[in-house]
């Protein structure tokens, strides 16, 4: 009450001073303006937000491949950009950064993720033939997902039935298979080969299979909410149109 009076106060003393200089009134606006939006960004800053977007949810995890251990919501919120196309607004003090722990290797992990990733992917783009399309369907049975890489991307392609856990689960696939390109230098080779077993797609499903519950849970004894990830994916859905074996009649993407 007592802001928004001096506010109003302020205001009545900057009116009657302006008066009708156009370029006061210009100026004036522009210093208000500015010192509204640092106070919003400000503010921004400070609120510590639990859920996972796909940028806190593969800085979470790729911290958590590298040291065994999610990070804290205080130290992803304050790693996450606000505007992640203007790089110089993003920059923090070296006072500051010596509060933080998290890995260098994690936080570039994440801006490269978040740029490579594609959720929502349509089928028809991302496969070549027939053989393609049953080995990514043979893996993935279970999964309510489909994921694969395509000319450097990691496209995500949902099943009819996926659901934000489907989605964080195939965050966690991305984050294993850029940890297996960048450490131990298995990059993709192509879609049927990386679904054989040895194969990446292969390798990093069964480790999601092993150890995703275990991620979650450590996440959530730090205060994360793994409910399902908050994202905006592409309307693209894969609707099975087989009961038995996919080889037998040709899925679908709508």
């Amino acid at each position: 009450m007592v802001s928004k009076s001096m506010g109003i106060l302020l205001g009545i003393v900057v009116a009657n001073s302006i008066g009708t200089s156009t370029s006061l009134a210009l100026a004036a606006f522009c210093v208000v303006t500015s010192i509204h939006m640092y106070t919003n960004f400000k503010s921004y800053q400070c609120i510590q937000l639990r859920t996972l977007n796909p940028y806190r949810a593969s800085l979470v995890f790729s911290e958590y491949l590298i040291s065994g251990q999610a990070p804290l919501v205080k130290e992803v919120n304050y790693e996450e950009p606000v505007f992640p196309a203007v790089r110089f607004i993003n920059l923090k003090s070296p006072k500051k950064l010596q509060d933080f722990v998290l890995s260098s290797e994690a936080k570039t992990a994440a801006a490269d993720i978040e740029e490579r990733l594609q959720l929502g992917s349509k089928l028809s783009e991302v496969i070549h033939n027939k053989e393609e399309a049953i080995a990514l369907f043979n893996l993935y049975r279970d999964e309510g997902y489909i994921l694969t890489e395509h000319r450097g991307r990691f496209c995500v392609m949902l099943k009819e039935s996926s659901s934000p856990q489907d989605m964080l689960r195939s965050l966690f696939q991305v984050n294993y298979l850029y940890w297996l390109e960048k450490n131990a230098g298995i990059e993709a080779t192509n879609t049927y080969s990386d679904c054989k077993p040895g194969g990446r797609l292969h390798i990093s499903l069964d480790y999601v299979r092993r150890e995703f519950e275990l991620a979650k849970e450590d996440s959530e004894s730090v205060g994360w909410v793994t409910e399902g990830l908050i994202a905006r994916p592409l309307p693209t859905r894969i609707r099975l149109g087989y009961d038995s074996e996919p080889s037998s009649s040709s899925p679908s993407s709508s």
